[in-house]
């Protein structure tokens, strides 16, 4: 759960991508993650100092923020540096206003592209109410275990 944005800086090493990536998954619930450096090395593997040096970086680069309150750190995230907008949550709010809005953006997109595409656009993004999951049914499983058969 990695925001692209973070693979484009040339500042930050793997282990600050990891350890940033880690934060995010922690600040999802609440808007802080409080975990001492032992975890964090733990979880990543690696060593606390290397933890420490990684934290000052993210903090001067200015994609945390680091404050203490009641004598227990708090890590927050720079909003305005990173994305925080998780699936869920957009899936919870998706409606056909926002299938719509998305497929006149690609369109948009499309048009500015310098690889323009001559393809008709997938039904499913024309209409996107035909993109609910459904259980299989007794016929299509029979099918589907008759043709995993075949390729053994």
């Amino acid at each position: 759960m990695t925001p692209r944005i973070l693979f484009s800086n040339k500042n930050l090493t793997r282990t600050d991508i990891d350890l940033l990536s880690l934060i995010i998954s922690l600040t999802l619930n609440s808007n802080h993650c409080y975990a001492k450096n032992r975890y964090l090395a733990n979880y990543i593997n690696t060593s606390i100092r290397t933890i420490s040096d990684s934290l000052s970086k993210l903090k001067r680069l200015g994609y945390i923020i680091i404050k203490y309150e009641n004598n227990e750190r708090r890590i927050y995230l720079n909003k305005e540096k990173i994305p925080t907008k998780v699936a869920s949550d957009v899936e919870e709010k998706c409606n056909n206003t926002l299938a719509t809005n998305c497929y006149h953006n690609i369109n948009n997109n499309r048009k500015n592209n310098r690889l323009k595409r001559n393809e008709p656009i997938p039904y499913w993004m024309d209409h996107p109410e035909v993109c609910k999951a459904s259980p299989m049914t007794e016929e299509e499983i029979k099918a589907l275990e008759k043709e995993l058969n075949s390729i053994k």
